[in-house]
């Protein structure tokens, strides 16, 4: 009996100061545990409706898988451009999950957080930077999209860090409403994203087969593949985590590093070679 009037009286004095601050501790506990299952939430319905978005497109056009008809494939941009008329164009890599529209806004802030269908989403859309031609009359024009973590849009870009993935993958395709192009990945590597490597126009030839003789020689890999000043590449852009920076842990804005993809337009499968209206 004296032990279980001790239990008692040991549950006694357990007072409303402690009550409330237990009570206080659950609520926090709910919320943070409503706060998070929200934000998974968000996280899988906005990769859902990537993935869904990505999947009607392809569809819209049957992109092919096969590189003997991607040689003659030729997307639907009627149909693109009715979903959006910013769609300028379609890039697809072997073997990849890249095969998207390429868009082109009046900057480039809007289609980091936006898709093709114009839906807000984090992992934006493929697009061309607002200051080149969709003609690709620039000799380098840039192509961005973002690294998402579950592998889309530009994630596999890594791939070409590897000297035994471009062995088997050397070429890359990309589709205009007037001209279809083979490219050949002349460089690949890590860089800054306000290095040098980040140029977008050339004083003249000159200055332009330095900038080539400049980003060949970071390539992390041995293509083989030479560029003189009348040739016109595709700049494939995207972040880099190599470092250990990546948005869980850093804001997007301070994330340095970058994939730099260049790609020698080789071959025009339909229409001409771009005509050079721009350094």
């Amino acid at each position: 009996m004296a032990r279980k009037d001790r239990v008692k009286k040991e549950k006694k004095k357990v007072g409303p100061v402690r009550r409330a601050v237990e009570t206080l501790l659950l609520i926090v506990a709910i919320c943070v545990f409503i706060y998070a299952g929200f934000n998974l939430y968000k996280i899988w319905s906005q990769n859902w409706e990537e993935s869904k978005e990505t999947t009607e497109l392809q569809e819209i056009i049957n992109v092919p898988k096969e590189e003997e008809k991607l040689d003659t494939f030729e997307p639907d941009f009627e149909a693109l451009q009715k979903v959006n008329p910013d769609i300028v164009g379609w890039i697809v890599v072997l073997d990849t999950d890249i095969s998207y529209p390429v868009v082109k806004g009046t900057d480039n802030e809007y289609y980091l957080t936006h898709t093709a269908y114009k839906t807000n989403n984090y992992a934006g859309a493929i697009f061309m930077d607002y200051r080149q031609d969709p003609q690709l009359s620039a000799k380098n024009t840039w192509i961005y999209g973002h690294n998402v973590h579950h592998g889309t849009m530009f994630a596999e870009l890594a791939n070409y860090m590897k000297q035994d993935y471009f062995d088997k993958h050397h070429y890359f395709y990309y589709y205009t409403p007037t001209a279809n192009y083979k490219l050949e990945v002349f460089s690949a590597y890590v860089d800054k994203g306000d290095s040098d490597s980040y140029r977008l126009d050339y004083a003249n030839d000159d200055a332009y087969q330095e900038y080539l003789t400049y980003v060949q020689s970071l390539s992390r890999i041995n293509t083989g593949v030479q560029m003189n000043p009348t040739d016109h590449m595709i700049t494939l852009y995207t972040c880099s985590y190599e470092s250990g920076q990546n948005p869980s842990n850093t804001n997007t804005t301070d994330i340095e590093d970058r994939y730099f993809v260049h790609g020698k337009i080789i071959k025009a499968l339909k229409g001409d070679l771009p005509m050079t209206n721009e350094i």
